[in-house]
C-alpha cells in the first residue's frame, strides 16, 4: 500500500520545481539578453528568494506542529537561516557589479512560481 501524497507538500513541491524552472529559464534570457552583469544577478537574487521559501517551508512546519514545549532548536535552527539570509543580502548588496534591477527579477521567481502554480490548476 502506497502512502497518498500530503496535498500541501504536493503544492510546495510543485512551486518549488516552478520556481527553480523559471529562475534558471530567466536567468538565461538574462545572460542572452543583457549580458553577464545581469544574469548573475538575476541568478543572486533568485537564490535568495528559493533560499528564503525553503527556510520559511521549514520554520512554518516547525511553529505549526503541536508541541507540549519549546526546545533551543525551534529557535536557533529558524534564527540561523534568516542570519544567512541576511547575510547574502548584505554581502550582495555591497557588490558594485550588482544589477539591483535583474536582482529584484529574480528575487520576484517565488511571486511568479506561485502565480503560475495557481493559474495553471495547481490548487486542486
Amino acid at each position: 500500500m502506497t502512502n497518498p501524497i500530503d496535498p500541501s507538500e504536493r503544492i510546495l513541491g510543485g512551486v518549488r520545481r516552478t520556481a527553480i524552472l523559471l529562475a534558471a529559464a530567466a536567468a538565461a534570457a538574462a545572460f542572452a539578453l543583457f549580458g553577464p552583469r545581469a544574469g548573475l544577478s538575476l541568478t543572486i537574487g533568485a537564490a535568495i528568494a528559493i533560499f528564503n521559501f525553503f527556510v520559511l517551508e521549514k520554520v512554518m512546519g516547525r511553529v505549526l506542529t503541536p508541541r507540549t514545549g519549546m526546545r533551543f532548536t525551534d529557535v536557533a535552527i529558524p534564527a540561523a537561516g534568516f542570519l544567512v539570509i541576511l547575510l547574502l543580502i548584505s554581502a550582495v548588496l555591497r557588490w558594485k557589479a550588482f544589477d539591483l534591477v535583474a536582482g529584484l527579477a529574480g528575487l520576484s521567481v517565488i511571486v511568479v512560481a506561485i502565480a503560475c502554480k495557481g493559474a495553471l490548476g495547481g490548487w486542486k
